[in-house]
């Protein structure tokens, strides 16, 4: 093996390792906002539960 195939060896696995960080920050990144956006709807579910039991809340419920 010549020294100039290491080291195009060398230059090829460090461009596809650069290759595959990048592809992992931007899976984190979509992951992320992806949970954001999941708290937010999780967040708006209930309150549009607790809204729906105040507003069809029972006549023979006691209120507080």
């Amino acid at each position: 093996m010549k020294a100039t195939d290491s080291s195009h060896d060398c230059d090829f696995l460090y461009q596809r390792l650069r290759q595959q960080e990048e592809t992992i920050a931007q899976l984190v990144d979509i992951i992320g906002a992806t949970n954001r956006r999941v708290h937010e709807l999780y967040q708006r579910q209930l309150g549009v539960e607790h809204q729906f039991i105040r507003e069809h809340r029972s006549p023979f419920t006691a209120s507080s």
